[in-house]
C-alpha cells in the first residue's frame, strides 16, 4: 500500500505538470495570436489531448486523499456506522464501474490501434495514445478503490484510512 501510494504522489506531480505546460501553451498562442498575428494550429488539440490525461492520472491520488467529489450534506447526518457502510457500498460500485470503463475503454483504444484511427483535426494526432490513458487510469483508480476497501476491511472499523497513514509524501 505504500508503494501504492507513491506511484501516486508521482502520478499526482505529472499531471501538474501537465497542466503547467497546458498553461505554457495557452499563453503563447495567445501571445503569438495577439502579438505577432500568427495563431497556431497545434495548441487546442495538444490542449484536448492533455485534458485527457490531467481527469485521468490523478484521480486515484485524489481518492486516496479523500478529496473527489462528494454529497455530504446526506452522509454527515447519517450515524457512524450507516456512514461506514455507505463508504464501502461507494467504494464497491466504485470499483465495479472502473473495472467496465477499464474493459469498455481497452476496447476503443485497441480498435482505434488496429484501425489506425486519427483526429479529423489539424494535427490529425493518432487516436491510441490519447484513448490509451483512459482504461489505463480507470484501472488505477479501480486499484483505489481495492486498496480503500482493503484499509477499511483491516483498520478503523471499515472507514478508509487517510493517506498519512499508509506513509505516502504530504503533497
Amino acid at each position: 500500500m505504500r508503494l501504492f501510494a507513491r506511484v501516486n504522489a508521482v502520478l499526482a506531480r505529472v499531471a501538474a505538470l501537465l497542466i503547467g505546460l497546458m498553461m505554457l501553451t495557452v499563453v503563447y498562442d495567445v501571445v503569438a495570436r495577439l502579438a505577432f498575428r500568427a495563431p497556431t494550429l497545434w495548441v487546442i488539440d495538444i490542449n484536448e489531448y492533455l485534458l485527457v490525461y490531467v481527469t485521468f492520472i490523478p484521480a486515484a491520488w485524489i481518492l486516496q486523499r479523500d478529496n473527489h467529489v462528494k454529497v455530504e450534506i446526506a452522509v454527515s447526518r447519517l450515524q457512524p456506522r450507516a456512514q461506514r457502510v455507505m463508504s464501502l457500498v461507494t467504494d464497491l460500485v466504485g470499483l465495479f464501474y472502473c473495472a467496465i470503463l477499464s474493459w469498455q475503454g481497452w476496447l476503443v483504444a485497441w480498435a482505434a490501434l488496429e484501425k489506425g484511427y486519427r483526429f479529423s483535426t489539424a494535427l490529425s494526432f493518432p487516436q491510441f495514445p490519447v484513448f490509451v490513458i483512459i482504461p489505463l487510469g480507470a484501472a488505477w483508480l479501480g486499484l483505489a478503490f481495492l486498496v480503500r476497501l482493503l484499509s477499511a476491511a483491516r483498520k478503523n472499523g471499515g472507514r478508509p484510512v487517510p493517506v498519512r497513514e499508509l506513509g505516502a509524501p504530504e503533497t
